[in-house]
């Protein structure tokens, strides 16, 4: 019996369940992915693209975002709901625009 095959694109999702962790790995497999296998790189700034994401990483470490660590940066559980949601519209939209490159 043969196995229906799986698109690339298909592996790399972010969802609303992931961690912010999670999202991280998706996005940084992809750009490796990409940074590796294409000559886009007149394209694409990866270097631009991963200080983004280390940025923003930093930001997540931080603010204990998906850890169970108390964060004692001032803000409001909603502040870092909030925080935690544009991280992950941000990586989101990271794996989306990396997509392009994959078709």
């Amino acid at each position: 019996m043969r196995k229906a095959a799986v698109s690339v694109t298909d592996l790399f999702e972010v969802s609303d369940s992931d961690t912010v962790w999670d999202a991280w790995l998706t996005a940084v497999n992809l750009l490796d992915m990409l940074e590796n296998t294409h000559r886009i790189g007149k394209y694409y700034d990866f270097a631009q693209a991963r200080d983004k994401i280390a940025k923003l990483c930093a930001i997540a470490e931080v603010h204990s975002i998906d850890r169970n660590i108390p964060c004692k940066c001032g803000l409001s559980d909603g502040e870092h709901s909030l925080l935690r949601r544009k991280m992950m519209t941000f990586f989101k939209l990271q794996v989306a625009n990396l997509k392009h490159f994959v078709y």
